[in-house]
This record gives structure tokens, C-alpha cells and sequence, in this order.
């Protein structure tokens, strides 16, 4: 499965480069040079791990999240804990492997899902999961990058096992936003403790991606359909609108995350696509370009 992780480079005028972090097939940590405007105005670099380098820790399958937090790129992924010869593996590990690799916390075995949002300054970051053991349901969690303390969201416990996560931070309201997968497409407000359901039918083990754009002050939330078709649906103010399908973007393969940034008044979104070509390791053997579809944020 490949994991992606987009954020804005700030350190380029005109927020005009994307960096796009992946798994290789050698469970490294990669990284995509990509365009954040409507042209290809910065030359593809693809960095990753050759074949006679070591091996990682990345899991395959699981989800990617990144953060521009306090003046660094920070990239979280589910990896596999250190382990004593002889020692079996009864937790799955959430640590930091960019811009150095440093364990966050812990979550059970089956889960492989995260997100991560921050303030628009940078200042405060947080990386969400869920745990839990019951067979049909899970609890959401927040890691906060400041304090290193786990909150536990109780009310948003009906979370599907195999739930993809999604985070925005508003920074009119000044509020965090976590979409998940329960009965339906949910929305959970950290500040008012609140839980809302926006979309009633997505597609079996949907990735979901989200973002906000402070042009517009609306937030966008991209999932897949039963047909692996992106479906968009925006949220400006309080209010959800109807969920509309991207019908030009190409189909998204079923083991690959979406992620979604805006940069220039688009939303960048990346995935592998259904029938893509590769020539390297990036992910699953066999998945390693990126489709790149701009979606104008309007």
C-alpha cells in the first residue's frame, strides 16, 4: 500500500513546491519534489532508498501524515516497534520519521490509520489515531506534538476498524476538525466535543483526505465511492454541501492513500491511479508515480 504524506513548502517563494512523502517497497521514508501551482514549474525529483540500501520500519499497509510545525516538516507513519530476539510484537508504534525518527506512541496491532493537522503559524501541532479492541467499533485519540499528552475522545468511539483519518485546523473558529468513518462519514470537533455525520454512503475502506483554504475559508474533504472515484464535499461555515464527484480525475487504486494541500488557491491532490505505470519501489511493488489532479478551491 502506498502512504502519502503532502505538505507546502514555505521555504519557496509562492508556495510553489509540494513535498510529497511515500513508503518504499524497502519500508524507507521518500520524498517527491512536486508543483504547487497549475503548471509543472518544479523539476521531478524522486528521493527513496535503493535496492542495496537497508531496510525500514515503515508499515505496509498503513497511513501517512505530515505537518508544517514549528518551522520543520514533520511526517508521522506507523511503523514497528524495536524488538528484544525473541520478542513478539503485541503493538503497532506511531513515530515521527521526518525530520528524525523519534516513537510518538503506541496504538493495537490493526490499526493503521492517522492524521495530523497544526495552526497555520505552526505553533501547535497534533497527530490523531484510534485504539481499541471491540470488533466493531474504536475510540479516537489525539497525540499532542507540545505536551506529548494523549487525549481520549469518548464520544467519538463509533469509529470503524479499518477507518482512513483526515484533520484540518480552522483558524477563523480556531478549531480542529477530524473526519473518520463510522455509521457515516463523520465530523468530530475537538473545542466543542461535538460529532456530526455529513456523508451517509462512501465506498467499503474509503481513504479520505482534507484540507482547508484560507482563501476561501471552506474546508474540502475528498473520499472514494464503491467505484474508487473521488468524491468531494465541502464544508463553508457550519454548514455541509452535497457531496460531488470528481468525474475527470482518474480512478485511485485500491491500495494507495489520498492526501490533499492547498497551495495557490488549488487543492493538490496525489494518489496512485488505477493502471499506473511505475519504474521503481515506491509503496507496493508496482505503484511508485504519483497522479497529481488540481482541483481549483472555490
Amino acid at each position: 500500500m502506498t502512504a502519502l504524506a503532502a505538505i507546502v513548502n514555505r521555504a519557496v517563494v509562492g508556495d510553489k513546491r509540494i513535498d510529497l512523502f511515500f513508503n518504499t517497497s524497502k519500508a524507507q521514508l521518500g520524498i517527491s519534489l512536486q508543483s504547487g501551482t497549475n503548471a509543472e514549474d518544479q523539476p521531478t525529483g524522486d528521493w527513496e532508498t535503493g535496492d542495496d540500501d537497508y531496510n525500514g520500519c515503515i508499515l505496509n499497509p498503513s497511513e501517512m501524515a505530515g505537518i508544517y510545525y514549528r518551522g520543520l516538516h514533520f511526517v508521522a507513519a506507523m511503523t514497528m516497534p524495536k524488538l528484544a530476539q525473541n520478542e513478539v510484537q503485541t503493538q503497532n508504534q506511531i513515530s515521527l520519521v521526518a525530520p528524525v525518527y523519534k516513537k510518538l506512541t503506541t496504538t493495537s496491532l490493526d490499526h493503521v490509520r492517522i492524521a495530523m493537522c497544526a495552526t497555520p503559524d505552526g505553533d501547535q501541532g497534533w497527530l490523531y489515531f484510534y485504539d481499541g479492541a471491540t470488533p466493531t467499533e474504536r475510540t479516537l485519540k489525539q497525540f499532542s506534538l507540545m505536551t506529548g499528552d494523549v487525549a481520549v475522545f469518548d464520544k467519538a468511539h463509533v469509529v470503524k476498524p479499518s477507518s482512513s483519518l483526515a484533520a484540518w485546523y480552522n483558524p477563523v473558529e480556531n478549531k480542529r476538525h477530524i473526519v473518520f468513518q463510522g455509521s457515516a462519514l463523520s465530523e468530530y470537533i475537538v473545542e466543542d466535543e461535538t460529532i456530526s455525520f455529513f456523508v451517509a454512503t462512501y465506498g467499503p475502506n474509503s481513504t479520505v483526505a482534507a484540507v482547508y483554504s484560507s482563501d476561501t475559508n471552506k474546508a474540502y474533504v475528498y473520499y472514494l465511492n464503491s467505484a474508487n472515484i473521488i468524491q468531494r464535499v465541502v464544508k463553508s461555515q457550519d454548514t455541509w454541501g452535497i457531496s460531488q464527484t470528481l468525474s475527470s480525475a482518474p480512478k485511485v487504486a485500491g491500495a494507495c492513500q489520498l492526501t490533499v494541500v492547498n497551495a495557490n488557491n488549488i487543492n493538490h491532490l496525489f494518489y496512485t491511479a488505477e493502471n499506473q505505470s511505475s519504474s521503481s519501489s515506491a509503496g507496493t511493488a508496482g505503484f511508485d508515480l504519483f497522479t497529481h489532479f488540481r482541483d481549483p478551491a472555490t
